[in-house]
């Protein structure tokens, strides 16, 4: 007993100084709450975000370092938090529990909020505000338009509240019920890619538009100028040289990585700190392992670059980056606490390294 004791331990050991196993992390499930919401989006958006306010709220680091005027300073959000704000009363500090945003290409947008709504309060701010109109569907029921930006929202029901810029999306939820498998349930492609999220608690946002990632792609491309991993910076080749050989038909390259994406996914999970892991899922193995590459060249040109005696701020941050590659899928996790805000406020970690 003994000897099989100290096997144990000698192999728990060994597995401690390799690092252990690196195995994907499970997704969590998505609450079913969550999932009856999600039929009231449209079916085809670029992306789709949900932030669960009354979750984030209970964490430390929200009532350290998160209020209403931080998230206010947002055009998007800011300005469609102020609308109901001003008009019900309810803000994310106070009263609203939950938001579901999603948009399409053409602008049309469709968000649900949930919490405790006011309604008498509404329609009594409304006899004031000359920016705010009612008007009545076929049924009679009440829609509210914000006149100013052309937001049409009504009651769901007392703790529901949805909104478009789109009339007929408008209509649409207005006919859903919550077993209705409509909307965005009907779209296989990113609702399987919500699935595959793994931290859905507090929030998340999720793409599989190809063109919405070129835009994100080119984005961070344009603020790492220079860096090619095959020619300028000692990356490790050798997965990219494991290719099998059906999968290498199409070169992948820097130009055409964004077509290989399957999906693009960001999400936090809150308690005393903030673990932010972004998801990017391929078509194969094969732009799977030239994007982790990329990656690794670009941390390590830019800690490179932020070398010296003493480590600066920017340092300290680029050394909680993670890389994994699991199969088709690449994860970028860093945890941030309380103290690198203010890094992340005065440093620009996406400039291009000073060689």
């Amino acid at each position: 007993m003994r000897i099989n004791a100290l096997i144990l331990i000698c192999f728990a050991f060994m597995i401690s100084l390799s690092g252990g196993c690196n195995f994907k992390p499970e997704p969590q499930p998505i609450p079913l709450s969550v999932r009856s919401t999600l039929n009231l989006l449209q079916e085809d958006p670029q992306f789709v975000m949900y932030l669960n306010f009354k979750s984030m709220s209970r964490s430390d680091f929200w009532k350290k370092n998160i209020s209403d005027s931080l998230l206010n300073e947002e055009k998007t959000f800011g300005s469609i938090l102020n609308t109901f704000k001003n008009a019900t009363g309810v803000s994310i500090s106070n009263g609203l529990d939950e938001m579901y945003y999603s948009n399409s290409w053409f602008g049309e947008n469709s968000i649900v909020m949930k919490g405790l709504f006011n309604k008498n309060k509404l329609d009594e701010y409304i006899k004031t505000d000359s920016l705010f109109s009612i008007t009545k569907n076929a049924e009679g029921k009440d829609i509210y338009i914000k006149t100013d930006n052309g937001l049409y929202f009504f009651f769901k029901d007392e703790f529901t509240i949805c909104a478009s810029n789109y009339l007929k999306q408008i209509d649409a939820m207005m006919h859903i019920s919550d077993t209705s498998e409509s909307g965005l349930l009907k779209n296989e492609k990113i609702y399987k890619s919500i699935e595959s999220i793994i931290y859905k608690q507090d929030l998340w946002m999720v793409s599989t538009e190809k063109a919405f990632i070129k835009g994100i792609y080119q984005n961070f491309l344009g603020s790492t100028a220079g860096i090619k991993p095959e020619d300028e910076i000692n990356t490790d080749t050798s997965e990219i040289n494991t290719i099998p050989p059906d999968e290498n038909k199409e070169k992948v390259t820097l130009e055409n990585l964004y077509t290989k994406y399957n999906s693009v996914s960001f999400s936090a999970e809150m308690k005393d700190d903030i673990l932010i892991l972004i998801q990017n899922n391929f078509v194969s193995e094969s732009p799977a392992k030239f994007f982790k590459s990329i990656m690794n060249g670009f941390l390590t040109v830019s800690r490179l670059s932020t070398g010296g005696k003493q480590k600066p701020p920017a340092a300290k941050l680029l050394d909680k980056i993670r890389l994994n590659r699991y199969d088709n899928d690449v994860f970028i996790e860093i945890k941030i606490e309380s103290g690198d805000l203010e890094l992340l406020r005065n440093t620009d970690l996406l400039s291009e390294p000073a060689l």
